[in-house]
């Protein structure tokens, strides 16, 4: 029995050596690098960590500055665009509108100005034809005179003796032959004094007259004098 336990105490005891120091000492320092080596490992992840943070953080807001400056840049460039989009929209409108309008009323002033000029087309015709019925019915009325009193022949042949009185020969009066005698009677006497020649005419018209000289004829007939009072008035032949 006291063997055993002699053994046993002899168990939990082992020999010493030199060595076995070192190497502990060894281990310890060992494991105190190790931690020295893992805190500053530690150190170096955490201003690691705190750099990105801050570089993101930057960005962040660099970002985010961007983006709020450029959506209100963007804002009011939308803005100023819109404006002036719509300002020239309006204008576009405006002017299509006028376009049309003046489109639309185009063929209505051309037809103002054809109805005006219808206007005074019809005023110049109304007043010629008002002219040529005043002139009509004066020849009519001068006719009928003549019929009911055709001594009227002499006042024209007196009036045509005063607008040539220089006429020189021998002219010749000729008048109807149904207007010779009350000529011959009631100016016989003043054509001889001034050398007048009587003659009557077939080819005239009662009331009618002409002078011939040898130079020239002078028609002194209605239609003669009627076609000179035409022309005066501006409805002469052309």
């Amino acid at each position: 029995m006291s063997d055993r336990t002699h053994n046993d105490r002899n168990a939990h005891w082992q020999r010493w050596e030199m060595g076995q120091l070192e190497r502990r000492q060894s281990r310890r320092q060992g494991d105190i690098d190790a931690g020295r080596q893992s805190q500053a490992t530690s150190d170096e992840l955490q201003r690691r960590k705190e750099d990105e943070f801050r570089r993101q953080a930057v960005e962040r807001g660099f970002e985010e500055g961007h983006s709020s400056g450029y959506e209100t840049g963007h804002g009011e460039g939308y803005a100023a665009g819109y404006q002036a989009g719509l300002d020239q929209a309006l204008a576009d409108h405006q002017a299509r509108l006028d376009e049309e309008l003046q489109t639309t009323l185009e063929p209505m002033a051309r037809l103002a100005r054809h109805f005006e000029r219808a206007i005074s087309q019809l005023d110049d015709d109304v007043a010629y034809a008002l002219v040529e019925l005043a002139l009509e019915t004066g020849r009519q009325l001068a006719g009928r005179q003549l019929e009911l009193a055709p001594e009227h022949i002499l006042d024209d042949i007196e009036a045509l003796i005063a607008a040539e009185p220089t006429l020189s020969g021998s002219p010749t009066l000729c008048v109807h032959p149904d207007d010779l005698v009350l000529v011959q009677r009631e100016l016989g006497n003043m054509l001889s004094d001034i050398g007048w020649q009587l003659r009557a005419e077939q080819s005239l018209e009662p009331g009618d007259c002409r002078v011939e000289t040898e130079q020239r004829e002078i028609d002194g007939s209605r239609t003669d004098r009627w076609e000179r009072l035409r022309h005066a008035v501006g409805h002469g032949k052309h």
